[in-house]
Protein backbone atom coordinates (compact mmCIF):
# COMPACT_ATOMS: atom_id res chain seq x y z
CA UNK A 1 0.00 0.00 0.00
CA UNK A 2 1.23 3.37 -0.68
CA UNK A 3 2.67 5.16 2.35
CA UNK A 4 0.27 8.49 3.11
CA UNK A 5 1.24 11.74 3.23
CA UNK A 6 3.42 12.52 6.14
CA UNK A 7 1.66 15.78 6.98
CA UNK A 8 -2.14 14.27 5.30
CA UNK A 9 -1.33 11.74 8.04
CA UNK A 10 -0.83 14.15 10.85
CA UNK A 11 -3.99 15.95 10.32
CA UNK A 12 -6.11 12.81 10.12
CA UNK A 13 -4.91 11.84 13.78
CA UNK A 14 -5.30 15.58 15.00
CA UNK A 15 -9.18 16.36 13.52
CA UNK A 16 -11.83 15.82 15.43
CA UNK A 17 -14.28 12.60 14.58
CA UNK A 18 -16.80 13.26 16.58
CA UNK A 19 -20.19 12.36 14.49
CA UNK A 20 -22.41 15.47 15.82
CA UNK A 21 -20.27 17.28 13.31
CA UNK A 22 -21.23 16.02 10.09
CA UNK A 23 -23.16 17.79 8.11
CA UNK A 24 -25.37 15.48 6.19
CA UNK A 25 -27.54 15.73 3.27
CA UNK A 26 -24.95 18.27 1.48
CA UNK A 27 -21.78 16.44 0.04
CA UNK A 28 -22.70 13.11 -1.69
CA UNK A 29 -20.67 10.83 1.03
CA UNK A 30 -20.03 8.34 -2.32
CA UNK A 31 -16.91 7.45 -3.71
CA UNK A 32 -16.55 8.41 -7.33
CA UNK A 33 -13.52 5.88 -7.52
CA UNK A 34 -13.49 2.27 -5.82
CA UNK A 35 -11.41 3.04 -2.20
CA UNK A 36 -7.89 1.75 -2.64
CA UNK A 37 -8.19 -0.72 0.44
CA UNK A 38 -11.24 -2.62 -1.20
CA UNK A 39 -8.15 -4.15 -3.84
CA UNK A 40 -6.46 -5.09 -0.60
CA UNK A 41 -8.44 -6.49 2.32
CA UNK A 42 -9.62 -9.55 0.16
CA UNK A 43 -10.02 -13.09 1.52
CA UNK A 44 -8.40 -15.08 -1.07
CA UNK A 45 -5.87 -14.57 -3.95
CA UNK A 46 -8.60 -15.75 -6.06
CA UNK A 47 -10.86 -13.20 -5.16
CA UNK A 48 -7.62 -10.53 -5.24
CA UNK A 49 -7.53 -11.56 -9.05
CA UNK A 50 -11.49 -11.42 -9.54
CA UNK A 51 -11.70 -7.65 -7.98
CA UNK A 52 -8.04 -6.24 -9.85
CA UNK A 53 -9.75 -7.51 -13.52
CA UNK A 54 -13.19 -6.20 -13.00
CA UNK A 55 -11.70 -2.83 -12.05
CA UNK A 56 -9.39 -2.67 -15.05
CA UNK A 57 -12.04 -3.86 -17.55
CA UNK A 58 -14.36 -1.09 -16.27
CA UNK A 59 -11.83 1.56 -15.96
CA UNK A 60 -11.86 2.94 -19.47
CA UNK A 61 -15.67 3.42 -19.76
CA UNK A 62 -15.90 4.79 -16.31
CA UNK A 63 -13.07 7.18 -16.57
CA UNK A 64 -14.70 8.42 -20.15
CA UNK A 65 -17.84 8.46 -19.10
CA UNK A 66 -19.64 11.73 -19.87
CA UNK A 67 -21.80 12.17 -16.67
CA UNK A 68 -18.57 11.30 -14.44
CA UNK A 69 -19.19 15.38 -12.63
CA UNK A 70 -22.76 15.05 -12.47
CA UNK A 71 -23.89 11.82 -11.12
CA UNK A 72 -26.56 12.56 -8.74
CA UNK A 73 -25.08 9.64 -6.50
CA UNK A 74 -21.90 8.35 -6.25
CA UNK A 75 -21.46 4.02 -5.00
CA UNK A 76 -20.83 3.57 -1.78
CA UNK A 77 -17.71 1.25 -0.51
CA UNK A 78 -20.44 -1.86 -0.98
CA UNK A 79 -21.86 -1.17 -3.95
CA UNK A 80 -18.06 -1.28 -5.43
CA UNK A 81 -17.26 -4.17 -3.82
CA UNK A 82 -20.46 -6.06 -5.25
CA UNK A 83 -19.53 -4.25 -8.32
CA UNK A 84 -15.78 -5.52 -8.11
CA UNK A 85 -16.61 -9.11 -6.65
CA UNK A 86 -19.16 -9.57 -10.24
CA UNK A 87 -22.44 -9.13 -8.55
CA UNK A 88 -25.54 -10.73 -10.15
CA UNK A 89 -29.13 -8.77 -9.58
CA UNK A 90 -30.72 -11.30 -10.62
CA UNK A 91 -28.81 -13.82 -8.13
CA UNK A 92 -31.34 -12.61 -5.06
CA UNK A 93 -35.43 -12.97 -4.95
CA UNK A 94 -36.86 -9.15 -5.22
CA UNK A 95 -38.36 -7.30 -2.28
CA UNK A 96 -35.13 -8.25 -0.34
CA UNK A 97 -32.62 -5.89 1.02
CA UNK A 98 -30.17 -8.33 -0.95
CA UNK A 99 -32.25 -7.00 -3.87
CA UNK A 100 -32.41 -3.41 -3.50
CA UNK A 101 -28.67 -2.96 -2.94
CA UNK A 102 -27.98 -4.85 -6.04
CA UNK A 103 -30.75 -3.05 -7.89
CA UNK A 104 -28.85 0.16 -6.53
CA UNK A 105 -25.58 -0.19 -8.04
CA UNK A 106 -27.21 -1.48 -11.32
CA UNK A 107 -28.70 2.15 -11.01
CA UNK A 108 -25.23 3.84 -10.99
CA UNK A 109 -22.63 1.05 -12.55
CA UNK A 110 -25.79 -0.02 -15.30
CA UNK A 111 -23.86 0.69 -18.11
CA UNK A 112 -20.04 0.39 -16.90
CA UNK A 113 -21.18 -3.25 -15.21
CA UNK A 114 -21.75 -4.35 -19.19
CA UNK A 115 -19.15 -1.88 -20.41
CA UNK A 116 -17.03 -4.32 -18.11
CA UNK A 117 -18.63 -7.39 -19.43
CA UNK A 118 -17.55 -6.90 -23.14
CA UNK A 119 -14.00 -5.28 -22.13
CA UNK A 120 -11.44 -7.52 -24.08
CA UNK A 121 -9.31 -7.50 -20.95
CA UNK A 122 -11.73 -10.33 -18.89
CA UNK A 123 -9.95 -12.78 -21.96
CA UNK A 124 -6.69 -11.35 -22.57
CA UNK A 125 -3.72 -13.19 -21.16
CA UNK A 126 -1.75 -10.04 -21.06
CA UNK A 127 -2.48 -6.77 -19.81
CA UNK A 128 -0.98 -3.46 -20.80
CA UNK A 129 -1.18 -1.14 -17.81
CA UNK A 130 0.18 2.46 -17.93
CA UNK A 131 3.56 1.16 -19.62
CA UNK A 132 3.86 -2.01 -18.17
CA UNK A 133 3.20 -5.42 -19.08
CA UNK A 134 1.64 -7.77 -16.85
CA UNK A 135 0.17 -11.16 -17.21
CA UNK A 136 -3.63 -12.10 -15.90
CA UNK A 137 -2.47 -15.24 -14.53
CA UNK A 138 -0.28 -13.41 -12.03
CA UNK A 139 -3.23 -11.00 -10.92
CA UNK A 140 -3.84 -13.30 -7.55
CA UNK A 141 -0.56 -11.85 -6.35
CA UNK A 142 0.48 -9.31 -8.56
CA UNK A 143 4.19 -7.53 -9.46
CA UNK A 144 4.50 -5.11 -6.73
CA UNK A 145 5.14 -2.31 -8.99
CA UNK A 146 1.56 -3.08 -10.79
CA UNK A 147 0.22 -3.24 -7.00
CA UNK A 148 1.91 0.30 -6.28
CA UNK A 149 0.79 1.96 -9.57
CA UNK A 150 -3.01 0.50 -9.36
CA UNK A 151 -3.62 1.96 -5.38
CA UNK A 152 -1.89 4.87 -6.37
CA UNK A 153 -3.78 6.11 -9.10
CA UNK A 154 -6.85 5.22 -7.06
CA UNK A 155 -6.13 7.31 -3.93
CA UNK A 156 -5.21 10.33 -6.49
CA UNK A 157 -8.72 10.01 -8.48
CA UNK A 158 -10.24 9.78 -4.91
CA UNK A 159 -8.84 12.69 -3.65
CA UNK A 160 -8.93 15.01 -7.10
CA UNK A 161 -12.83 13.92 -7.40
CA UNK A 162 -13.89 14.41 -3.57
CA UNK A 163 -11.99 17.96 -3.66
CA UNK A 164 -13.97 18.66 -6.45
CA UNK A 165 -17.25 17.59 -4.90
CA UNK A 166 -16.49 19.41 -2.07
CA UNK A 167 -15.35 22.85 -3.56
CA UNK A 168 -19.15 22.50 -5.15
CA UNK A 169 -20.72 22.31 -2.55
CA UNK A 170 -19.23 24.33 -0.56
CA UNK A 171 -18.77 27.24 -3.04
CA UNK A 172 -21.08 26.77 -5.28
CA UNK A 173 -21.32 30.69 -6.62
CA UNK A 174 -18.14 29.68 -8.02
CA UNK A 175 -19.60 26.91 -10.00
CA UNK A 176 -22.20 28.77 -12.15
CA UNK A 177 -23.77 27.16 -15.12
CA UNK A 178 -21.93 29.27 -17.59
CA UNK A 179 -18.27 29.54 -18.76
CA UNK A 180 -17.27 30.95 -15.63
CA UNK A 181 -17.29 27.60 -14.01
CA UNK A 182 -13.97 26.54 -15.47
CA UNK A 183 -12.33 29.19 -14.23
CA UNK A 184 -12.65 27.59 -11.14
CA UNK A 185 -12.03 23.97 -12.46
CA UNK A 186 -8.68 25.14 -14.29
CA UNK A 187 -7.54 26.24 -10.75
CA UNK A 188 -8.49 22.73 -9.31
CA UNK A 189 -6.72 21.32 -12.12
CA UNK A 190 -3.63 23.44 -10.91
CA UNK A 191 -3.01 21.39 -7.96
CA UNK A 192 -1.99 17.91 -10.41
CA UNK A 193 0.93 17.52 -12.34
CA UNK A 194 -0.54 16.72 -15.86
CA UNK A 195 -3.60 18.82 -15.51
CA UNK A 196 -6.96 16.65 -16.24
CA UNK A 197 -6.56 14.98 -19.72
CA UNK A 198 -7.49 11.70 -20.18
CA UNK A 199 -3.77 11.13 -21.48
CA UNK A 200 -2.54 11.22 -17.98
CA UNK A 201 -4.10 8.01 -16.91
CA UNK A 202 -2.66 6.38 -19.50
CA UNK A 203 0.63 7.49 -19.65
CA UNK A 204 3.48 5.29 -17.44
CA UNK A 205 4.10 6.12 -13.61
CA UNK A 206 7.72 7.01 -12.52
CA UNK A 207 9.10 4.71 -10.45
CA UNK A 208 8.15 6.83 -7.39
CA UNK A 209 4.92 8.65 -8.17
CA UNK A 210 5.29 10.29 -4.46
CA UNK A 211 7.37 12.98 -5.86
CA UNK A 212 4.68 14.28 -7.98
CA UNK A 213 3.06 17.62 -7.17
CA UNK A 214 1.89 17.61 -3.57
CA UNK A 215 3.70 14.98 -2.36
CA UNK A 216 6.87 15.59 -3.64
CA UNK A 217 9.28 15.13 -0.95
CA UNK A 218 11.36 18.59 -2.20
CA UNK A 219 9.46 22.06 -0.96
CA UNK A 220 10.91 23.68 -4.11
CA UNK A 221 8.73 20.62 -6.27
CA UNK A 222 5.72 20.64 -3.83
CA UNK A 223 4.95 24.36 -3.90
CA UNK A 224 3.71 25.57 -7.10
CA UNK A 225 0.66 23.25 -6.46
CA UNK A 226 0.64 23.69 -2.53
CA UNK A 227 -0.16 27.49 -3.55
CA UNK A 228 -2.99 26.53 -6.24
CA UNK A 229 -3.91 24.04 -3.01
CA UNK A 230 -4.04 26.85 -0.42
CA UNK A 231 -5.68 29.21 -3.18
CA UNK A 232 -8.91 26.90 -3.79
CA UNK A 233 -8.82 26.25 0.02
CA UNK A 234 -8.85 29.75 0.98
CA UNK A 235 -12.82 30.61 -0.65
CA UNK A 236 -13.88 27.70 1.48
CA UNK A 237 -16.25 28.87 5.02
CA UNK A 238 -13.62 29.19 7.57
CA UNK A 239 -10.64 29.09 5.67
CA UNK A 240 -7.37 30.36 7.96
CA UNK A 241 -6.54 33.66 6.97
CA UNK A 242 -2.57 32.55 6.18
CA UNK A 243 -4.45 30.98 3.42
CA UNK A 244 -4.93 33.46 1.66
CA UNK A 245 -1.49 34.57 0.90
CA UNK A 246 0.94 33.04 -1.81
CA UNK A 247 3.42 30.53 0.30
CA UNK A 248 7.01 32.24 -0.54
CA UNK A 249 10.41 30.05 0.41
CA UNK A 250 12.89 31.55 2.43
CA UNK A 251 15.79 29.30 1.16
CA UNK A 252 16.87 28.61 5.21
CA UNK A 253 14.51 25.49 5.92
CA UNK A 254 11.19 26.25 4.72
CA UNK A 255 9.56 26.65 7.94
CA UNK A 256 6.92 29.18 6.74
CA UNK A 257 5.99 26.72 3.94
CA UNK A 258 6.04 23.51 5.74
CA UNK A 259 3.76 25.84 8.56
CA UNK A 260 1.58 26.43 6.00
CA UNK A 261 1.28 23.41 4.27
CA UNK A 262 0.11 21.57 8.02
CA UNK A 263 -2.43 24.21 8.24
CA UNK A 264 -3.78 23.34 4.78
CA UNK A 265 -3.88 20.17 5.64
CA UNK A 266 -5.38 20.15 8.81
CA UNK A 267 -8.13 22.87 7.31
CA UNK A 268 -9.11 20.38 4.43
CA UNK A 269 -9.00 16.68 6.64
CA UNK A 270 -11.08 18.64 8.84
CA UNK A 271 -13.61 20.11 6.47
CA UNK A 272 -13.92 16.85 4.60
CA UNK A 273 -14.88 15.10 7.63
CA UNK A 274 -17.35 17.56 8.34
CA UNK A 275 -19.05 17.07 5.18
CA UNK A 276 -18.17 13.36 4.02
CA UNK A 277 -18.22 11.45 7.56
CA UNK A 278 -15.37 9.67 6.90
CA UNK A 279 -11.73 10.12 6.08
CA UNK A 280 -11.06 11.69 3.22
Amino acid sequence: IPKPHSLFALAWRKASKDMSRVKSGIVDPGYHFPKPMLLVNVTTPERKKTYILNWLSARPAWMNRGDIWSLQKSPSPQMWRDFLNGTDTERSPSGTQSASTKLAVQVILGDIIQAAHDDPVRTSEEIEWRGMQVRASSLSDPPLHFTRSLLWELYKLNFRYELRTLDQALVPQLWPDSLDKYTRQSLLWSIFPGGCGLSSWSAPLPREPRDLGLTASEMEVALPYLNKFCQLLSAWPGAPFHLKSPIELDGCGNQAAYEAFILACEFYIQTAFDYLGHQP
